[in-house]
């Protein structure tokens, strides 16, 4: 599913979104209800939305080309002891999970020559989450943030409406051990409020439902 149609079936749902046509034809989302986005971060929190994620196989494969940088290199970098032993655990966990993909010394080095040091242990630990069954920990920010939007539109019942802020803040609360498994049955229970327009009942349920979920 492409952005566009992620769009269309955001509006199908009654959500107002505003976004702008990119000059190489692809869409970058700007708004969605009261939230506003900046670069990308618009597109990720839809998909996040109606649950279509990239696979990390997909995710792995368009992020960057390391062999074709590595090819280009007269000299190859070396990874400091503690980078390779962190490597080597996430490789160890994701076998043992069977993660469908491959992270590489080839990898953590391009993270290390685009961004720094920082931001290859930044990407191992994140690796790390995926191989554990662990959500992402923007994905439960992007997921907390709904929630908070969902809320904004809960006008008729001002108890209601705290208690889904109060699950916002639970689920930040649960960012560390959030499970991947979590995100998309969250957001299915969240869909329930806007597919029966607010009413009371089914609010009353999704939150019951969503604390069930992540407890």
């Amino acid at each position: 599913m492409n952005i566009k149609q992620i769009i269309d079936e955001l509006k199908k749902l009654g959500m107002d979104v505003k976004y702008r046509k990119r000059t190489d034809g692809g869409y970058l989302i700007q708004q969605i209800n009261n939230m506003t986005f900046t670069g990308s971060k618009g597109n990720a929190y839809a998909r996040n939305i109606l649950g279509v994620e990239l696979s990390q196989a997909r995710i792995e494969q368009t992020s960057f080309n390391v062999n074709k940088y590595i090819s280009h290199q007269k000299k190859k970098a070396t990874l400091k002891p503690e980078l390779k032993a962190k490597l080597r655990k996430v490789q160890r966990e994701w076998r043992k999970e069977g993660v469908q993909a491959k992270i590489t010394a080839k990898k953590v080095k391009w993270h290390i020559k685009e961004s720094g040091e920082k931001s290859a242990k930044d990407y191992l630990e994140k690796m790390s989450r995926y191989g554990q069954g662990y959500a992402y920990m923007e994905n439960v920010e992007y997921l907390a943030q709904y929630t908070e939007d969902i809320a904004k539109g809960m006008i008729t019942n001002d108890d209601l409406q705290n208690e889904l802020y109060e699950l916002a803040s639970l689920i930040r609360s649960k960012a560390e051990t959030f499970k991947e498994e979590w995100v998309n049955k969250v957001y299915r229970a969240l869909y329930q409020i806007l597919e029966h327009n607010y009413n009371e009942r089914a609010v009353r349920s999704s939150i019951d439902i969503i604390k069930h979920i992540i407890s």
